[in-house]
């Protein structure tokens, strides 16, 4: 199937508008389907979105299938391991600025996998530095409990373009649709050194009762999974 944004994009001019996108997005339904997905710390298929936006499921279908052909959302059969048919999920498609993201990061990585000395450890430093730089831009002001510090870490996550779902004893969050998966693939301590680094660094400026023990690459196709324990902090919120 064709992407036609950047082709609209382009023949629009300096205006940088895409007339094709502009007519889609014009739709009110159509525009709450798509924020119902960009919502959303996980993939979700036509019933499920149907039930957010209250829309028959033919309407739902109908729309997913504009938005999947003006390259907004992405479609794609639903990992398991049960018999069936697949549910086919949908997911909002990255941005220009997650796109600009990549690029960052395919440069960070190719930096780091050149270096000399332990590039596990590098790339976690280099990720703790910027979860600190997220919580001080935007975060809480420290410190907080390990339920805020678990939120605030969740949002961080899913602005990088994770689908993170924490585990309701916070003991643990599953990162599905890695951002930088085929990076991850080919370089997965330098990649997942960095997520890592990213978990803890943002943690500990927050001065959270919380940290991330360890982040399983891949441990079922699909997604990671990010472990978390409690432990104590010098001062405890409120004091």
């Amino acid at each position: 199937m064709n992407d036609h944004r950047h082709q609209g994009r382009t023949s629009a001019g300096s205006t940088g508008i895409d007339p094709g996108e502009h007519r889609v997005l014009a739709d009110p339904s159509r525009v709450a389907v798509l924020q119902t997905l960009r919502r959303s710390d996980r993939p979700m298929d036509v019933r499920e979105i149907a039930e957010v936006v209250g829309l028959h499921t033919n309407t739902v279908r109908s729309h997913l299938a504009l938005l999947t052909d003006r390259g907004l959302v992405l479609a794609a059969p639903e990992d398991r391991d049960r018999p069936g048919r697949p549910r086919t999920l949908y997911t909002p498609a990255d941005d220009d600025d997650r796109r600009d993201y990549r690029m960052l990061a395919e440069a960070l990585v190719a930096h780091l996998s050149a270096m000399d000395g332990d590039q596990a450890e590098a790339a976690v430093r280099a990720g703790q530095g910027q979860g600190e730089r997220l919580v001080d831009s935007r975060g809480p002001r420290p410190p907080v409990d390990a339920d805020t510090a678990l939120a605030v870490l969740t949002d961080f996550l899913r602005e990088t373009g994770f689908r993170p779902r924490p585990s309701p004893d916070g003991t643990r969050v599953d990162l599905h649709h890695c951002p930088f998966r085929e990076l991850a693939e080919a370089a997965p301590d330098v990649v997942c050194g960095v997520h890592l680094g990213m978990m803890r660094g943002a943690l500990r400026r927050m001065r959270a009762p919380l940290e991330t023990v360890r982040l399983r690459p891949f441990a079922t196709p699909g997604h990671c999974v990010a472990e978390l324990r409690e432990t104590e902090v010098e001062d405890p919120p409120g004091s």
